[in-house]
């Protein structure tokens, strides 16, 4: 599997609109595409911070959605009024866990 990270600032008091954006929009885009895994968006309200993290099944995948793709050109101009100052990365996953389906949405 495959990871891609997208470090990036969050607009002062666009926290709540960046996470409602990304569940109601940006995931169902992103289960639309072949090889699909996971996404999560992670944020630091006390930083304006946002890491968001998805997952693919492979290395073509991953690369199929990446920076100039039709995909990330659209999910990333979902949040365009919310996060600026975009820094993105590609991991290979060394392993992964998962102990039980997390709850969606806010955890506030």
């Amino acid at each position: 599997m495959y990871a891609r990270t997208i470090s990036s600032y969050l607009i002062p008091g666009k926290a709540d609109e960046t996470i409602r954006i990304f569940r109601d929009r940006v995931v169902p885009v992103a289960r639309g595409q072949p090889g699909y895994v996971s996404t999560a968006i992670y944020i630091d309200r006390e930083h304006d911070r946002a890491q968001t993290v998805s997952v693919w099944e492979s290395q073509e995948a991953e690369r199929a959605t990446t920076r100039g793709s039709e995909y990330l050109t659209k999910v990333v101009g979902m949040l365009d009024g919310c996060l600026v100052n975009r820094d993105y990365t590609t991991w290979e996953v060394g392993c992964s866990d998962q102990a039980r389906t997390p709850r969606e949405g806010p955890t506030r």
